[in-house]
């Protein structure tokens, strides 16, 4: 996510902004879905050796005698206070690194963990003539399965620090403290189990909880639309739209922040070491901030079946993004 705030932000990947009336839609979908059980519809399919798809059916055994099967497990019945038996659990799926997200959701029932251990920002360029350095140390992603399709998130940045320094002048001005939090979730449209494409959304609000000078002490929205598909050679593709909703610089108004992330990935080292590059453009919607469009490559590691470490950077290719960006960050679930 990218926000109007002065200061630095947890490592966010690619957050983007929409109206108050998205972000409430797609919350109170996850609400009612931990309610009442909803269910969206899914193209269920299963897919044979040969890659043809077979007809969804409903076995009664665990995913291994299912896969043996041919056939796609149904787990529309598990939500948070009937959890996803760890036999029948998706391969894990996060949505770092870098600033798209992966369109699946955590298992219902069960928990995950996701975060830098240090964040560091540094941008030279600014319409005022400053340079600004940040770093962010433990920015937690914490996230609960709420049903097969839907999860709840939380986000902040434990420790924030900003530097920022006038290059005309004798001025440095300097903050520290705990971040905002971003409360919201994500939903799984199809995909999420089966088939070599899948959609989400993910929806977030900005509380600004931020220390003194580390925010704008504003309310902002936010709003990612998911698409991955499979491509030949074991790559993997991304496109991310995203449309936020962020408070103007003079704290007036609210205006649109437009943005779309192409991501593509691969496996290098058997299967569990994928590397990945993206373009991330950003649009701002207030003149008062021009373009700010990085190239972002990763590395993540899959060291155990529910541990991933992962380690990547953000390069400014406009001047009005940050010069560089890199991150270092674990995942883990249980």
């Amino acid at each position: 996510m990218r926000s109007n705030s002065p200061t630095p932000q947890p490592n966010l990947p690619g957050w983007k902004r929409t109206t108050p009336m998205f972000c409430m839609t797609a919350m109170t979908m996850l609400a009612a879905s931990a309610m009442f059980g909803m269910a969206p519809v899914h193209l269920a399919r299963a897919q044979s050796a040969d890659g043809m798809a077979k007809p969804y059916v409903a076995p009664a055994a665990g995913n291994a005698d299912a896969e043996a099967a041919g056939v796609t497990v149904n787990k529309s019945q598990y939500n948070l206070f009937n959890p996803t038996p760890d036999d029948r659990m998706r391969p894990f799926s996060t949505d770092r690194p870098g600033k798209s997200h992966s369109s699946q959701t955590v298992d219902a029932g069960h928990f995950q963990y996701e975060g830098d251990f240090w964040n560091y920002t540094f941008d030279r360029y600014s319409n005022s003539q400053q340079t600004t350095r940040q770093y962010v140390l433990v920015t937690p992603n914490l996230k609960l399965g709420i049903t097969n399709w839907a999860e709840l998130d939380v986000i902040t940045g434990i420790y924030n620090s900003a530097e920022v320094r006038s290059r005309v002048g004798a001025g440095t001005s300097k903050a520290s403290g705990f971040g905002d939090v971003f409360v919201g979730g994500k939903v799984n449209f199809f995909g999420n189990d089966d088939g070599d494409q899948s959609m989400g959304a993910i929806a977030f609000v900005k509380i600004p909880t931020a220390a003194r000078g580390l925010g704008n002490n504003m309310e902002e929205f936010f709003l990612n639309v998911p698409f991955t598909t499979a491509l030949p050679d074991k790559f993997s593709f991304t496109i991310e739209p995203a449309v936020n909703l962020l408070r103007n610089l003079n704290k007036q108004g609210y205006q649109g922040d437009y943005q779309v992330i192409f991501n593509l990935n691969r496996p290098i080292i058997g299967e569990t070491v994928i590397a990945a590059i993206e373009l991330a453009l950003d649009f701002p919607g207030d003149h008062n901030f021009r373009q700010r469009h990085t190239i972002d490559p990763s590395l993540q590691w899959l060291v155990t079946p529910n541990v991933q470490l992962d380690v990547g950077a953000y390069i400014g290719i406009t001047k009005a993004a940050p010069d560089y960006n890199p991150y270092v960050g674990i995942s883990f679930r249980f």
